[in-house]
């Protein structure tokens, strides 16, 4: 590993070169010809959007995606120069922003076409095959092609829909989307509209559907390796992220002794700990409930939990050569105790933290590394990039 600037007591490190090289292994997966769209949105999923956008599109993404107007002129005021194709529908009022810097607009109606009339604008339309998110409905393609025919009117370069049920062991529904956006698919074709890119697999379906390749796939969570079913898939990706942090603290622990907030945590011995520079408000342990609570649901992670349990795998920690430190008691904000009882712990020891990387805090330094070594570093306490000649410039 490189040497981590002094001053960084905690960061993400991100190696570019396992990024690209899933980009590569992704790109092998498809048929010959098939463009693939890189999706760098929420941050480049916490990993970085720029340093991410800008390696990707040197290791030959097509186009880049990502959800809002902010996103893409971040990557714009980088330098990036590559296609940007920005997921939300055009709203009233930005859409001189994509005429300026060049991004590519999301089309989900007639209004949304009219607003880029007369910028020679690039847009994709997105159609609504079953995920009832966005999307223009069957019945309206043909109004809203008829607009876009118009002189003046924005440029199609692109047609898309997004699978709702691409993880789902059960097949129909994603295989009745597929076949939907085929059905309108030929119909932009027969309205005479050509050169334009088909793209409806997101990673999973790129994975299960071949045939819903089309012209191109978007690929956001199996590129940072962070989809599960990929090895199932016959698919080896790397993970390029580690999430590290240096022991800021040591104590000593009698037996009988509390630590942390409400102290929930007794010492049932004598005991060393450490205090890792890491809590819930950088993103450790961060669970949300996101779908409608149901009993199968409720019962399934009940039983997961007493698995756990019984067999003494439910401690949360870090790792440090290869060994978990137990965390002890409340994790705070922004840092834990964690059980260092027989481990030889110091002071700037570095551990590594296991944690979902789009919970990451956008405040966390990032370093990232490329052929070996580090290219650039962005944290206030290193206040320059590694990859510019005059470091004293910054």
């Amino acid at each position: 590993m490189a040497d981590i600037p002094n001053g960084l007591q905690h960061w993400l490190e991100i190696d570019l070169d396992k990024l690209t090289g899933n980009l590569d292994r992704i790109r092998q997966r498809l048929t010959p010809g098939t463009g693939l769209i890189a999706v760098v949105k929420n941050d480049a999923y916490g990993f970085g959007a720029v340093p991410c956008a800008r390696a990707l599109a040197a290791a030959g993404a097509d186009m880049l995606a990502v959800t809002t107007p902010e996103e893409a002129l971040e990557l714009r005021l980088a330098g990036i120069d590559a296609p940007v194709l920005v997921f939300l529908p055009v709203q009233a009022g930005e859409e001189h922003i994509y005429a300026e810097y060049r991004l590519t607009a999301t089309v989900d109606g007639l209004r949304a076409a009219r607003l880029l009339s007369g910028l020679g604008v690039d847009c994709h339309l997105k159609l609504n095959t079953g995920m009832n998110r966005f999307g223009i409905e069957p019945d309206e393609l043909a109004d809203v092609l008829a607009e876009l025919a118009l002189p003046g009117a924005a440029r199609l370069t692109g047609v898309y829909s997004h699978l709702a049920t691409a993880l789902e062991k059960d097949e129909h529904y994603a295989r009745r989307q597929i076949a939907l956006f085929a059905k309108m698919r030929d119909q932009v074709l027969a309205a005479g509209f050509a050169g334009v890119s088909f793209h409806l697999a997101n990673s999973a379906g790129m994975l299960r559907y071949p045939e819903a390749h089309f012209s191109a796939v978007r690929v956001g969570s199996a590129l940072y390796g962070q989809l599960v079913m990929a090895r199932a898939c016959g698919l080896e990706l790397q993970d390029p992220i580690r999430a590290c942090a240096r022991v800021a603290a040591l104590r000593s622990l009698k037996k009988g002794e509390c630590v942390g907030y409400g102290s929930e945590f007794t010492a049932p011995r004598d005991m060393d700990i450490a205090v890792i520079p890491w809590g819930y408000g950088d993103g450790f342990g961060v669970s949300v409930d996101a779908r409608e609570l149901t009993v199968r649901d409720s019962v399934q992670t009940m039983s997961r939990n007493i698995g756990r349990l019984v067999t003494g795998r439910y401690q949360r920690g870090v790792w440090r050569d290869g060994k978990l430190l137990p965390v002890l008691g409340r994790v705070a904000m922004q840092s834990m105790m964690v059980d260092a009882t027989g481990h030889n712990v110091h002071i700037g020891d570095i551990v590594n933290v296991p944690q979902r990387k789009v919970t990451t805090s956008a405040r966390l330094p990032r370093v990232y590394m490329q052929g070996g070594r580090i290219t650039e570093v962005r944290s206030l306490l290193v206040p320059y990039r590694l990859m510019c000649p005059d470091p004293a410039g910054y």
